[in-house]
């Protein structure tokens, strides 16, 4: 066998950078292919906080983003509204929050300057932080904008209570304010629409702040609650963390200016329909075996008070003994 002459090490040596120089160059046109092509996720988006001239659109994205939206006249997006219309990320009046809850892809944006009672079609615009050309756009959301104000206080001599929620907090989630930029979505009982409010804003996080007479019905009217509606609330808490589904009771109304929290009913109905059925026992064995610092655990299924807070067969024999009940109150 012969030995390598210099002349062919010299050769194989300008061959390797050469597949050197070709792998790299590869290797970067994939990664700005890949670039080009990947664009933020979308998800979750509803409409909330229907006013007469107004209202928000909420969503959740997978990246850091900024968010904002395009507001049009028909649905083919050909009449875009944009005279006399503002777009503002929200919470506007703490960037603080604004901060915390875009840095956890948790988005919201007030549409205002609309007409009472007008259709409007809407779509997110997605824009990742760390790439600016990196856009996505999610499917087109229709909304109508309500009819008519009526103050509780004019109406029904009703006080303008708020209600004020703290969400779960996991044990590993200990921090100065805890899920701050966290994101509350209340639907009523009979609303056309839902509230919703970032954790940190206006209150202290955990929690967050819903005034009840922004809450308007399916017919565009105000919507008078009196204390006792269903209510449903889901936390937009992202980074990993699956939403959080409270189902509640609006606290009965003070007749004076108050904060009230919501009220809990009968632990085994969970969706509160006023039987333990087989919704409410899909919606245990969703929870059972979760463990305090799990993504998807929910205190609401802890139906014992024990040291671990696990969900296991401690609650499953105390559910199961209320199965099968149609008189829950």
């Amino acid at each position: 066998m012969q030995s390598p002459t210099p002349e062919r090490n010299a050769a194989d040596s300008r061959g390797r950078r050469r597949l050197t120089r070709i792998a790299a160059v590869a290797a970067f046109s994939l990664v700005m292919l890949t670039r080009a092509w990947a664009v933020p996720g979308t998800s979750s988006v509803r409409i909330a906080d229907v006013t007469p001239t107004s209202f928000s659109v909420v969503w959740m994205t997978d990246v850091a983003a900024d968010p904002s939206a395009e507001v049009y006249a028909d649905n083919a997006m050909t009449q875009q509204v944009t005279t006399g219309v503002t777009i503002q990320p929200q919470p506007a009046g703490s960037s603080r929050v604004a901060q915390a809850a875009q840095a956890k892809g948790i988005m919201k944006v007030r549409v205002a300057g609309l007409l009472p009672a007008t259709t409007y079609y809407v779509r997110t615009v997605t824009k990742d932080q760390a790439n600016t050309d990196s856009v996505a756009y999610s499917p087109l959301q229709t909304v109508t904008t309500a009819s008519t104000v009526a103050l509780y206080a004019a109406a029904q001599g009703l006080a303008n209570d708020l209600m004020t929620l703290p969400v779960y907090v996991r044990p590993v989630d200990a921090a100065p304010e805890p899920r701050l930029g966290d994101l509350v979505i209340l639907e009523a009982q009979g609303g056309g629409s839902p509230l919703s409010a970032f954790l940190g804003d206006g209150a202290t996080a955990p929690e967050g702040i819903l005034d009840l007479n922004n809450l308007f019905g399916i017919d565009g009217s105000s919507l008078a609650v009196a204390g006792g509606e269903r209510i449903i609330i889901r936390i937009y808490r992202a980074d990993n963390l699956s939403t959080l589904t409270h189902y509640r009771r609006v606290p009965q109304n003070s007749g004076a200016v108050s904060v009230a929290g919501p009220v809990k009913g009968h632990f085994a109905d969970i969706n509160l329909d006023g039987s333990v059925d087989t919704a409410d026992f899909s919606s245990f064995k969703e929870q059972y075996r979760t463990l305090p610092n799990d993504a998807t655990y929910n205190p609401d299924y802890d139906f014992v008070n024990d040291p671990e807070g696990s969900v296991d067969v401690r609650e499953f024999g105390k559910f199961s003994k209320e199965f099968g009940r149609t008189d829950v109150h």
